[in-house]
């Protein structure tokens, strides 16, 4: 950041506001550095997807499982140690839970019936040894139809990404894709 990125508004007798403009919005320093706040720009969009895999890492870490990688996403905590990268693809995720590594990629609901994921899970279902695709929940019925069509049901477990609306209802009786109980 240049000197020139920071401009200087006079705001009046409680301070003064500095403000710093970056690519992705505005940054409002204010109340003597009490107050700061920040402002995204009209065209900055956060997608769907970006979205899905930050709230199913949250699941993760409320289930206790710290050592996990995440594509597209800046996050603390991250383990870079953790390969992401299968073949010529990258997984949008991949976690260690009791000694066992699970390789997951996402797909919103418009990506499921897509050639495109067809050959992408075709290719990382040769290099993962445990292959979860993690959809909707309304989706899940199609992705597992899907993977019959092509013949991947046996090699790539299906797992949905949304939140539960009653985690205490659900926690006791909902299954996750590592075959025990939340």
């Amino acid at each position: 950041m240049s000197y020139n990125d920071i401009k200087f508004t006079h705001g009046g007798r409680r301070g003064d506001v500095y403000t710093v403009s970056t690519p992705y919005g505005v940054v409002y320093i204010e109340e003597s550095g009490r107050k700061i706040t920040f402002q995204l720009h009209e065209d900055v969009r956060e997608s769907h997807h970006s979205r899905a895999l930050f709230g199913y890492v949250q699941q993760l870490r409320k289930r206790g499982i710290v050592k996990y990688n995440v594509a597209h996403l800046d996050l603390p905590g991250l383990d870079r140690s953790l390969d992401l990268k299968r073949g010529r693809a990258i997984l949008d995720l991949v976690y260690e839970y009791r000694g066992k590594l699970f390789e997951l990629e996402l797909k919103t609901h418009r990506e499921i019936g897509l050639d495109r994921t067809a050959t992408q899970l075709t290719e990382l279902s040769r290099y993962c040894e445990n292959l979860i695709v993690l959809v909707p929940r309304g989706g899940m019925t199609e992705m597992a139809t899907i993977l019959h069509m092509i013949n991947l049901a046996d090699r790539i477990k299906v797992d949905c990404y949304d939140g539960y609306e009653d985690e205490e209802e659900s926690a006791a009786t909902i299954p996750t894709h590592t075959g025990e109980h939340r």
